[in-house]
């Protein structure tokens, strides 16, 4: 069964993963790192040996750095899809407009008293 360090450096391991994941726009990949990366963490914590303290102080700081890199990477990803959703709403409304301007109306032609 792996000691609280080994644990950690596995959590260490899966962050860099969910990093390129969030890169690559992935998302449900960097969920499920996300997911086992918080679970090695826990079982990390629930293990952790009063010996190895200043070692764990360690390598919770590296995870500290990582998550603040996945945060500013998640940001990222999140204006670029906000962006991408305002330009399609744009595009469509533009869209939108043509095809209300290409419509043709019927118009009455008057053919002595009436329409028809």
């Amino acid at each position: 069964m792996p000691d609280s360090l080994s644990l950690l450096d596995m959590a260490l391991q899966l962050g860099e993963h969910e990093l390129g994941a969030l890169a690559a726009g992935d998302v449900e990949a960097a969920e499920s790192a996300s997911r086992e990366r918080a679970e090695l963490v826990e079982m990390a914590w629930s293990r952790r040996d009063p010996a190895a303290l200043n070692d764990l102080r360690d390598k919770l700081l590296r995870l500290q750095c990582l998550q603040g890199r996945l945060t500013e990477e998640a940001r990222r990803l999140h204006d670029n899809i906000r962006s991408q959703l305002q330009q399609t709403r744009r595009e469509s409304q533009r869209l939108t407009g043509y095809r209300q301007a290409t419509r043709s109306t019927p118009l009455g032609i008057t053919l002595g008293r009436g329409q028809v």
